[in-house]
């Protein structure tokens, strides 16, 4: 050990190693969320065409009846998604009608027709709904295998989303 570094240990004991070791959870944590502060929510459908938002909101509403009830914060994503993203007034209303009573997910499933589609359907039903509902979970775990998404991808939109297990 240098006579330096003697001098700092003896000063200040064990701080450098404590604070190194706090420098290094700060920088992981920055780095495993970092995505909070790039990426948008995914109900985020700014930067979407209006027919693949259309298909976002409506994933949203089929995902938000798959425990059998539209509840109020459910109805309130979605609204705040529709809001947000690049529909026309008409359009906007035609959809609101439709989210109380969605399209099967057989047919809005047939309408993803590429793996980032895919990925972003996923994304919105899980921002939308309750993560702690069984029916929720099971109703992800089935939807995650009908659109083909591979279990990394899952994984990691699970845990950006806020889901647990």
């Amino acid at each position: 050990m240098s006579e330096q570094e003697e001098t700092v240990s003896r000063r200040f004991g064990h701080q450098p190693v404590l604070h190194a070791v706090l420098a290094r959870q700060i920088l992981n944590a920055h780095l495993r969320n970092r995505h909070q502060i790039l990426d948008p929510p995914p109900s985020d459908l700014r930067a979407v065409d209006a027919a693949e938002a259309s298909l976002l909101i409506r994933a949203m509403a089929a995902a938000a009846h798959a425990d059998g009830t539209l509840d109020p914060m459910e109805l309130g994503r979605i609204r705040t998604a529709l809001k947000t993203s690049v529909l026309g007034e008409e359009e906007r209303q035609e959809l609101e009608r439709t989210i109380g009573e969605p399209q099967s997910l057989e047919a809005l499933v047939r309408q993803v027709t590429t793996p980032r589609i895919a990925s972003r359907f996923y994304a919105v039903s899980l921002a939308v709904l309750d993560k702690d509902s069984a029916v929720n979970r099971a109703y992800l775990r089935y939807l995650a295998q009908r659109l083909g998404l591979p279990a990394d991808l899952v994984v990691r939109l699970n845990r950006r989303l806020g889901m647990r297990g």
